[in-house]
């Protein structure tokens, strides 16, 4: 992995994992191996390549003027304040950086092909806290990003139908694809439910119901209840009973 300009952000993004693996390479030559001259070589590429990364990732050094929010507040300037408020990626490679780390970060971002950007979008705006959860965050953008491939495909197949009614073929493709968009909106949003149980432990909120039973003239029963936990109360409800 040699120095370069990143021209994308997918570049800058592989850049930055392989300046990660290039450091840890290169404090292993020094630590186990006792190379100092090499091993400081690689520290050296490893801070050139951070550095190139850092450059293509200033807002400023992409724009000639302010850059106001669009739609959805998409665009997040990086100053002190934001970044206080919104850490963003909490990286487990900068926390405990190591050659079985940095070479699994490379092959998830390498996997995640072309959902790369989206991918790591996902990860910040989840804030993952650790690999698997990186990985669950990967697998929701490249669920999400199938889904909305298929919807697309399949309105396509429904345009061309119109113009074309007696292609049948047509409105069978359509149907196909609107329902591999629909298993793949499943998928994201199981595995959106899966990281709520995750960051939950696995546990369970148990509400408990109780009823009161007051038998009055009549063999009438009047049944009242209330719930705990969501603060609602049942309504009272009659019904007979001896």
């Amino acid at each position: 992995m040699k120095p370069m300009t990143p021209k994308t952000i997918e570049q800058a993004l592989k850049l930055q994992s392989g300046a990660v693996l290039k450091r840890a390479i290169g404090e292993a030559m020094i630590a186990e191996d006792g190379d100092r001259i090499n091993g400081r070589f690689a520290l050296a590429e490893a801070g050139s390549m951070e550095a190139s990364v850092a450059a293509f990732m200033d807002v400023a050094s992409h724009v000639t003027g302010p850059q106001p929010i669009g739609n959805g507040g998409e665009l997040v300037v990086a100053t002190r304040e934001a970044m206080a408020s919104i850490p963003g990626v909490i990286d487990t490679l900068r926390e405990n950086p190591g050659m079985l780390s940095a070479s699994a970060s490379r092959q998830r971002m390498e996997l995640t092909g072309d959902a790369l950007t989206i991918a790591t979008d996902a990860a910040g705006s989840i804030q993952a806290r650790n690999s698997l959860e990186k990985m669950l965050a990967h697998q929701l953008a490249a669920s999400h990003r199938l889904a909305m491939l298929f919807a697309n495909l399949s309105g396509d197949m429904l345009q061309r139908y119109q113009f074309q009614s007696g292609n049948h073929v047509l409105s069978v493709e359509a149907s196909r694809l609107a329902n591999a968009a629909a298993r793949m909106m499943a998928a994201f949003q199981d595995g959106f439910i899966a990281l709520d149980r995750v960051r939950r432990g696995g546990r369970q909120t148990v509400k408990v119901v109780h009823q009161h039973v007051a038998v009055g003239p009549g063999g009438q029963a009047v049944v009242t209840g209330s719930l705990k936990g969501g603060g609602h109360k049942t309504g009272g409800r009659r019904s007979n009973g001896k």
